[in-house]
Parts: structure tokens; C-alpha cells; sequence
């Protein structure tokens, strides 16, 4: 999920990537399609991996309080302000 956000936004760990990230990994297997996020994209083979790897575990993850590493992290469902966040990415998108 870092990568992502290091990826999509050169940030480390973006605030919100906590919900994000497997909203827009529901949303690309949902769909079939490469996600918008940032300036990259969340592809449905990686937002396999990342669905199997919290399946996995039993959790997705957040930063911890200092932000050196994880804790276990329940994302769903995710708050309307991330969901409107993503939309308008969405729509951006399609607008060009």
C-alpha cells in the first residue's frame, strides 16, 4: 500500500491511503479496469495481490502512530469523504 502511495502521490504513506487504497482495489476488480488515483493508476493484478495479501492476514493495514510501521487495519466501509474523493478522481479521469 506505501508503494502505491509513493507511486500515485510520492508520498510514503498519503493520509487516507488506509481507505483508499482497497476502496480503489474493490473498484478495479469490480470493474476489470486500471483505477485513477494521483498521478498512476491501481491495476486489477496488483489489486488482486493486495485483496489476497489482507485476506490473508484477516486485515488490511494502517501506519502505526509514529509512522515507522503497520498495525492491523479494518477499511469497510469506507467514510463518503474518501468515496467522494475517488469519484472526482474518477471523473477527472474520464473528463480527459
Amino acid at each position: 500500500m506505501s508503494q502505491i502511495s509513493e507511486d500515485c502521490y510520492c508520498a510514503g504513506w498519503l493520509g487516507g491511503a488506509e481507505y483508499s487504497v482497497p476502496e480503489l482495489c474493490r473498484r478495479a476488480l469490480a470493474s476489470g479496469r486500471s483505477q485513477p488515483w494521483g498521478h498512476g493508476v491501481v491495476a486489477p493484478a496488483l489489486a488482486r495481490t493486495l485483496c489476497d495479501l489482507a485476506e490473508e492476514l484477516g486485515h488490511w493495514v494502517d501506519t502505526d502512530e509514529a509512522s515507522v510501521g503497520y498495525v492491523p487495519f479494518s477499511p469497510f466501509p469506507i467514510p463518503p469523504e474518501y468515496i467522494a474523493a475517488l469519484d472526482r478522481d474518477l471523473e477527472l479521469e474520464r473528463q480527459r
